[in-house]
């Protein structure tokens, strides 16, 4: 049995496999589908076990060792979007959030969520400049341009200039279209909520070239994530991120837009190839009314399972947390999972 398909029989349950990483404040926060950004239960300081969770579109948070690195910030969601289960006011602790760029759906939660936390908010220079706009107090704001080494708490960050992906023009007027048909026209309130939610990021094409970045988060154990929020072809930088990495434990990755999967395998597999992970987990694959609909996963799952059979791959619900080994042999390992 592969990993890929041993990890899909774990759905709906909490299996120990590595057993003894479950002290009980690990197990409590392997169990809970409260977020700990919103105050969530957290793996004990002298746990080696990181706690993921997919918070939608791609915000994800990290929880290790007492602390919780967010990154992105789009909660308070357009009409017709899916139940999160809270809401950007309910965002109370982070130790560091981490924008990959400044469109709606990545930032626009991030004036409350940076001053309800207290936490340092880093990002490219256009994103730091809508942050402050949308609130962020100053002495929180963290410039990075790509091939900065930041240090947060147990985490060291390493930063590259990624390139934000392109779709061609019509795509999201088809969209529109769509769920149009399928669901009905907007009333004038939604179509009001809509746009108050857009206008809290930024449509300028610098984000494509100069505004968006990838991270890495690395912990003393050597356990490895990468996090690409957008995926443009692959940058000079990302490329020497991936050389300076090696293989990863996790790669987090965007798959996003184009309904046809064999168009948008091309823009995500790249990066899982380049990075090599022991865990792929997918970002930006949530509908978000009207611009885009839910993406089907099993192809771009099913490319991995063929090509990179070493590679276990889970597609996240909200809120639920995926717990992996941190150090020692089943470093990079999923040692629970609870949907």
């Amino acid at each position: 049995m592969t990993r890929s398909s041993f990890l899909l029989a774990l759905a709906g349950s909490i299996l120990a496999l590595a057993a003894p990483a479950f002290a009980a404040a690990v197990l409590d926060a392997c169990s809970s589908r409260v977020a700990a950004v919103t105050g969530g239960p957290l793996p004990a300081t002298s746990s080696d076990v990181v706690v993921i969770r997919w918070l939608g579109n791609a915000n994800f948070e990290f929880a290790y060792r007492g602390k919780v690195y967010l990154f992105d910030a789009y909660f308070d969601r357009p009409p017709r979007s899916h139940d999160l289960g809270f809401k950007a006011a309910d965002v109370k602790k982070a130790d560091a959030i981490f924008i990959s760029h400044a469109h709606f759906d990545h930032i626009s939660d991030i004036g409350p969520v940076a001053r309800q936390t207290g936490a340092p908010v880093v990002g490219a220079p256009l994103s730091i400049e809508v942050a402050r706009k949308l609130g962020v107090p100053e002495g929180q704001l963290v410039v990075a341009k790509g091939g900065e080494t930041m240090h947060f708490g147990d985490a060291t960050v390493e930063i590259a200039l990624a390139q934000h992906s392109t779709i061609q023009p019509g795509l999201t007027d088809i969209y529109q279209a769509l769920y149009t048909n399928d669901s009905g026209p907007y009333t004038e309130e939604e179509k009001k909520e809509l746009a108050a939610v857009r206008a809290r990021g930024t449509f300028d094409p610098k984000v494509i070239t100069e505004g968006t970045l990838a991270f890495a988060l690395v912990f003393p154990s050597g356990f490895k994530a990468v996090l690409i929020g957008s995926a443009g072809p692959i940058t000079p930088g990302v490329r020497a991120l991936a050389e300076k990495l090696g293989p990863v434990d996790v790669a987090i990755v965007a798959y996003q837009v184009h309904a046809v999967a064999d168009v948008q395998i091309g823009y995500t597999w790249p990066f899982i190839e380049l990075f090599k992970p022991k865990l792929y987990l997918p970002a930006h694959h949530d509908a978000n009314p009207p611009a885009w609909i839910d993406l089907g996963l099993e192809p771009l799952f099913d490319r991995i399972r063929t090509k990179m059979p070493d590679t276990a791959f889970l597609a996240p619900l909200y809120r639920s947390p995926i717990c992996i080994a941190a150090a020692g042999p089943d470093k990079g390992k999923v040692v629970s999972v609870r949907y």
